[in-house]
């Protein structure tokens, strides 16, 4: 479908109901042959769909408004704490535990491991000569004696 009939799609169709189209959509429906099918096929759709509707709406029986309205008050709201009664939920809070749990051992275990100091003395030499700029600072250098002193074990 071309966009002049796209945009002018129910002036098209109300072409059959009796009003007039427009010269320029009743133009190109006559000189385009892919539109006006298109056009003729809503036409029958909406011909068809009409024909399908019932004469008279169909009325509630008596008294179903109102078994409507004692159902419902006889269910009542659902409490927002009945949610936690649910098997489903404690299974879902169960699982994410647990994959916390599994997180933080491994951050944990992982961690501990990078920040653990060394504890011979022969390491701990080792990591003072590793470490940049010794004899540069005075005070940095006693600070690192005396942490290396009150960390020695035998």
């Amino acid at each position: 479908m071309h966009g002049l009939i796209g945009k002018h799609l129910e002036e098209a169709l109300q072409d059959a109901a009796g009003r007039p189209a427009s010269e320029e959509v009743a133009r190109h429906l006559s000189g385009c042959e892919a539109c006006r099918d298109e056009v003729r096929g809503m036409r029958e759709q909406n011909r068809v769909l009409r024909s399908l509707r019932a004469e008279e709406a169909p009325e509630a029986a008596p008294g179903f408004y109102a078994r409507v309205l004692e159902r419902m008050d006889a269910q009542g709201s659902a409490s927002m704490w009945s949610a936690f009664l649910d098997p489903i939920f404690d299974r879902r809070v169960i699982a994410a535990s647990l994959a916390l749990a599994a997180v933080l051992g491994g951050f944990l275990a992982f961690s501990e491991a990078s920040i653990a100091a060394p504890t011979s003395s022969e390491a701990i030499i080792e990591m003072q000569d590793r470490s940049p700029g010794l004899g540069q600072d005075r005070q940095r250098d006693r600070d690192t004696m005396l942490v290396t002193l009150a960390t020695y074990r035998e």
